[in-house]
Parts: C-alpha cells; structure tokens; sequence
C-alpha cells in the first residue's frame, strides 16, 4: 500500500467511530420503520457514544460526540444542543467510570449503559417539559429507552467486532 494508502486508512480508522455515531444518527432520523411500527427506533447515537466513550474514548473525542448530538438536533427539529448535551454527559460519565467497567462481568456494562440511559432520558423529558411549559407525556420516551437497552448487547457486540477489527492496530 502506498503511503497515501495507509494515511487515509489510518484516517479512517480513527474516525470510525465517529462515523459510526453519524450513521446512527441518520439511520435514527430515517422514515424508516424498525419492527413495523410496533416498537420505537433505538437511539442508536446513545449506544455508540457510550460503548466508544467506554472501551475507546480516545478514538471518539469530545468533538465528535457534539457534532453527533447537533446533527441529532438538526435532523429532529429540536432544541439546538439538548442531545450534544445529553452525549456529552453521557461521554463524561462512561469515562469517568471506566476503570470500574473494565474487566467487569458483561450485566455490570450493561448495568452502567441502563442507569447512563435513564439519566438522559429524564434529562430529555424534563428539558423538553421546561421548554412546553407542561409535564409532557413520557411514556413514548420511556418505551424508546427501553428499546435502546434492550438492544445494547446486539450493537455492543458489533461494535466490539469494529473496534477489534478495524479500529485496533493488529
């Protein structure tokens, strides 16, 4: 391979992550339909900043988790800088906690990953209720939480396999 070659796929393999936030965001935003409509799209964003904030933070800077969330932002009508908010804590919490998470049995992560959710979404809840001015209903909110924790261990695994394969130098 040639130089430029092996710049740009190192490029790309740092940024993978990243990348990998971007999609979520726009598989997230997509009319698209997971399950038929019978269940809420995961927030895909919500599983790849906290697995990559976890396992890589330094392939998945503070940066990128902002640029993320405002594209969140930007894709759904809502208030600018709510989700680039909600990653950026959740980014900090995953970090801070690592040492503890590491090494721990799988349920411990996921453990981490359910509390790390339900602080966002009651952030977005209450967030989104201030700027109503009335307590909104949060059971759709709810049930896409759940949806997202219920989907962690599929994505976690993929990811893991990207962070393996691709992002890792072998």
């Amino acid at each position: 391979m040639t130089l430029r070659g092996e710049n740009l796929w190192r490029i790309a393999r740092a940024s993978a992550p990243t990348i990998v936030g971007i999609l979520g965001v726009f598989l997230l935003s997509s009319p698209l339909r997971l399950f038929q409509d019978s269940l809420p799209t995961p927030i895909f964003p919500l599983i790849v900043v906290y697995f990559w904030s976890l396992y890589s933070p330094a392939h998945l800077p503070a940066a990128s988790v902002f640029a993320i969330g405002l594209i969140q932002d930007l894709l759904s009508g809502g208030p600018l800088g709510l989700w680039p908010s909600v990653y950026l804590l959740v980014q900090y919490l995953a970090i801070s906690q690592q040492a503890y998470f590491l090494g721990r049995e799988w349920s411990v992560v996921w453990l981490g990953f359910t509390v790390a959710s339900l602080v966002s979404a009651a952030i977005v809840w209450l967030i989104m209720s201030l700027l109503s001015s009335a307590l909104l209903p949060i059971g759709g909110l709810l049930a896409q939480i759940i949806v997202t924790i219920a989907c962690f261990p599929f994505f976690a695994a993929a990811f893991g396999n990207i962070h393996r394969r691709v992002v890792i130098e072998v």
